[in-house]
């Protein structure tokens, strides 16, 4: 029959037309327009670093290799991006970066859109606030220095490593949120997925509404962990002299006596999984 002599023939029509259609995307970000755009400013010019995105950013504070201080951003974007970029200026001691995508542009996400966004200071100079917002894409932040800083992200991974702060928020409603080597008090919030922290030099709040909680190599006299669902599993701290205030309705508890020589108070909650201190 016509119908059977022409049935393979379409489908290896069709396969290969979605294959091609699959592959295609993959160099997608590749073929988008390069561009490189800095921002100079003075010691007192800049006090806020505001950044609203859409891409996958790798964010890195360096040491300025020409004595002097700007921020940069790099990679391969749209070009409605590379249009919001150039009119962009430090306006009232405060820059805002838009790194937002044109829907209608946008390939199937087989390769995320990147950024790079590099700050070199020459000085002393700290920033007062760094602000960080993102509804879905992976970020991860390296060397970051301010007062008060807030990285906060829909869905994806969310990561700050080596960050000096006085206040350092990090918020993900899906996806792991990690933090090591953190100088300052963090308050960490995550809806559901995993928490590390690793190495942190000062006072913690962290809360879960499902994942694991892993807290190694902490130097803090204030821990103020909360679950709903997961397991808190913490690193003894010799220098600890405090009280250990644990509680679960559903889990097992493992942990040392309570030092008791300070008021000081690491305090853990679960509704469901065990907390363990070893």
């Amino acid at each position: 029959m016509p119908f059977k002599k022409w049935y393979f023939p379409a489908i290896v029509l069709i396969v290969l037309s979605l294959a091609g259609t699959a592959c295609q995307p993959l160099n997608f970000v590749d073929t988008l327009p390069a561009h490189e755009q800095k921002w100079a400013f003075k010691r007192d010019e800049l006090s806020a670093l505001t950044i609203e995105s859409e891409y996958d950013v790798n964010m890195e504070f360096i040491a300025s290799p020409d004595d002097t201080n700007y921020v940069e951003v790099s990679g391969n974007m749209q070009q409605n991006t590379i249009d919001q970029l150039k009119e962009t200026e430090i306006t009232g001691n405060t820059l805002e970066l838009p790194l937002q995508k044109d829907v209608k542009l946008a390939a199937p996400n087989y390769k995320s859109m990147k950024a790079k966004v590099t700050v070199a200071l020459a000085d002393e100079t700290r920033l007062q606030q760094i602000s960080y917002k993102a509804d879905l894409g992976n970020a991860h932040f390296t060397g970051l220095k301010a007062k008060n800083i807030d990285l906060s992200v829909a869905s994806g991974n969310l990561g700050a490593e080596a960050v000096s702060a006085d206040r350092l928020s990090l918020t993900a409603k899906s996806g792991d949120i990690t933090a090591d080597q953190i100088q300052g008090d963090a308050d960490i919030q995550l809806h559901s997925g995993d928490i590390r922290v690793d190495g942190l030099k000062g006072a913690l709040t962290a809360q879960s509404t499902s994942g694991s909680v892993s807290v190694t190599g902490q130097q803090s006299d204030s821990l103020d962990i909360s679950v709903r669902s997961g397991d808190v599993t913490l690193s003894p701290d010799p220098e600890f002299k405090g009280f250990f205030d644990l509680k679960t309705t559903s889990g097992r508890i493992t942990a040392p006596e309570s030092p008791k020589k300070t008021t000081d108070v690491i305090k853990v909650r679960t509704v469901s999984g065990d907390i363990r201190i070893r």
